[in-house]
């Protein structure tokens, strides 16, 4: 593309932007105006372009001009691209068709929106309204930095890890704040601005919602802000740190500050909002810079991917030897893989009919799955230590290291699980230390010292053991089992083979060396991806197995649909594609997928 073209193609997008932009903040005044309603027709307002003897609705009249405005800018640039496609870039022609398309979704829901009457206007279809138009701004501002800073290909070999770790820490950020804004959208479209009263940060006095859907939208914007905000401050003290701030380009860290200001300008309008009971003024500024924020998040994380970064790897200091031995027990328990399968418990806890459990209850089983998995998990890496120091991936254990001797952790591991049954006894219930300790057994003696090396069976029965932890939770709660519980536990059941055995494709040479028989090692890569295949099927079938058994609602249902249609189509992709990538997608996305549909069916249950 000649510089001319180039040149034109960013003024067309940038105007787009505007008009994006413009177009948010405005139907935002007429939403907290009120005016909306003075339009009882659509397109046009009291039949005619501009009804100058009606006042109150020139706020409409505007938002829906700039509407128009806006679908004609992104025509304008789906044409353009359209026409010069085969000078482009494939991402600037998709993103500029997608945003024509959402802008088209975003008029029609303003129609529907429009037209309905007021007294009966459906809440569901004004947040969806609102939604669309932060999906459509954020895309439009893609756009705009595709055309403006064409991505430069690169080998992500090549990418040092403090960049890599740079890159996918704003990555995440922009992912919470468009968690956040969303959650935004939902309590301002369906009327839970002031559904927790002018109690801030906490809504009506409680951690957790307790009053119907309303409140649990507004604790759930709240949550997510909090998420946010930890990531704003980690952006922050990356920026102010000095071996960042010298790698990175100047435009990276203008757009970074301007992240971080947004951010705090929403979260103070925000307080000020409730504070004072919501005044129009005060809404439509916190909605004007949470469209900013969101275009900055944007902004931000396209151009930490085209503009130069080049951040040291910091040279590690020698630990104490104190601090080294409390690290060393402590990876031990394996905290990361733990802190899913306590995420499980936690959400089996709260699903149950005996509604939500007290906070001690809950701490106190968290704290015994913890030492009962975490036990469990050092007795494993003891009887481990002589396959764990063949492979890359665990040769860094703290026992094949030799940092712990076997029997030292052997010790730790049968002390933690001690530990934990004394905790599941005295202050959760007998039925709950029963399956931790089975648990344990499974995990140690019927996976690590029969399955794992004897057949390629072990993931598939060994599996059991991190099913578990969901019907610990179950029974904590409702000190019982039922249909409901063992569906949990088949959930993961199903789950482990195909997000294990993804792993094993990565690792094969790594498991053939140690004599593990894997089943990539023992039928190869091909039966692999069949069988995962297989096994993601059956967890998308039990999923859907749990609504008419627990009697879950919609947002489950859908949820649950969406989320495995995703693992069924990575699944397939893995049997198709035989290569790492393919693999590496599988598994990095098999962790989101039990952590969401288990958050899923939290919220379902929490907020009906």
């Amino acid at each position: 593309m000649c510089a001319n073209e180039a040149r034109t193609l960013r003024r067309l997008t940038l105007a787009a932007l505007i008009a994006a932009a413009m177009l948010v903040v405005a139907g935002n005044v007429v939403r907290v105006s009120g005016d909306g309603p003075r339009c009882p027709d659509w397109p046009l307002c009291f039949g005619t372009v501009l009804p100058v003897d009606n006042a109150r609705a020139l706020a409409e009249v505007v938002h829906r001009a700039l509407a128009a405005l806006t679908a004609v800018l992104l025509l304008a640039v789906a044409a353009v691209c359209l026409r010069w496609r085969r000078r482009l870039d494939r991402a600037l022609l998709t993103l500029s068709l997608a945003s024509l398309a959402l802008v088209g979704v975003q008029i029609v829901l303003g129609a529907l929106v429009a037209l309905q009457p007021w007294p009966t206007r459906q809440p569901l279809i004004s947040a969806m309204h609102l939604v669309a138009g932060l999906v459509t701004l954020g895309c439009v501002a893609a756009v705009y930095i595709e055309a403006r800073y064409p991505k430069v290909a690169y080998d992500p070999l090549e990418v040092s890890p403090p960049v890599q770790r740079f890159r996918r820490s704003i990555r995440v950020l922009a992912g919470a704040t468009f968690a956040a804004l969303t959650t935004g959208a939902l309590v301002s479209g369906s009327g839970a601005a002031m559904a927790c009263g002018q109690t801030f940060p906490i809504c009506n006095g409680g951690l957790l919602p307790n009053g119907g859907i309303l409140v649990f939208l507004q604790w759930l914007h709240r949550a997510t802000v909090l998420l946010a905000a930890i990531l704003v401050l980690s952006l922050a003290s990356r920026l102010l740190r000095s071996e960042v701030r010298v790698g990175l380009d100047a435009r990276i860290q203008f757009v970074g500050w301007v992240l971080i200001v947004a951010f705090l300008a929403v979260g103070a309008l925000g307080w000020l909002m409730v504070a004072l009971t919501r005044p129009a003024i005060l809404a439509a500024l916190h909605n004007a810079t949470a469209a900013a924020l969101w275009v900055s998040a944007i902004a931000l994380t396209m151009l930490v991917e085209r503009l130069p970064v080049a951040i040291a790897t910091p040279v590690k200091k020698p630990l104490p030897a104190w601090r080294q031995t409390i690290n060393d027990y402590l990876a031990l328990t394996k905290p990361r893989v733990v802190s899913l399968l306590l995420f499980t418990t936690l959400a089996a806890m709260f699903i149950t009919p005996a509604g939500a459990p007290p906070w001690y209850l809950v701490a106190w089983t968290l704290v015994g799955g913890y030492l009962m998995a975490g036990g469990a998990n050092a007795v494993n890496m003891a009887y481990d230590s002589d396959i764990d120091r063949v492979m890359g991936r665990t040769s860094k254990r703290p026992v094949p290291s030799g940092r712990i001797t076997p029997r030292r952790a052997f010790a730790f591991g049968v002390l933690l699980a001690v530990l934990s049954f004394a905790i599941f006894i005295l202050f959760v219930n007998w039925l709950a230390a029963l399956l931790a300790v089975i648990g344990f057994f499974y995990y140690t003696v019927i996976y690590t010292r029969w399955l794992k090396r004897s057949t390629w069976q072990n993931i598939v029965i060994g599996g059991g053991a991190g099913a578990i932890p969901p019907m610990i939770g179950w029974v904590a709660a409702s000190s019982q089992l039922s249909p409901a519980a063992f569906v949990l536990f088949a959930i993961v059941f199903y789950w482990t083979p195909p997000h294990f055995w993804a792993l094993a494709l990565l690792k094969r040479k790594d498991y053939a060396a140690a004599g593990v028989p894997m089943l990539p090692v023992v039928a190869g890569e091909g039966e692999t991806a069949r069988q995962i295949l297989i096994y993601a099927v059956g967890t998308f079938a039990l999923t859907l197995m749990l609504a008419p058994v627990q009697a879950m609602g919609g947002i489950y249902l859908a949820g649950a649909i969406a989320l495995g249609a995703w693992f069924l189509w990575l699944a397939w992709r893995v049997k198709h594609d035989h290569t790492p990538q393919a693999a590496l997608k599988l598994y990095a996305y098999s962790l989101l997928y039990l952590f969401a549909l288990f958050a899923v069916m939290m919220i379902d249950r929490i907020a009906f």
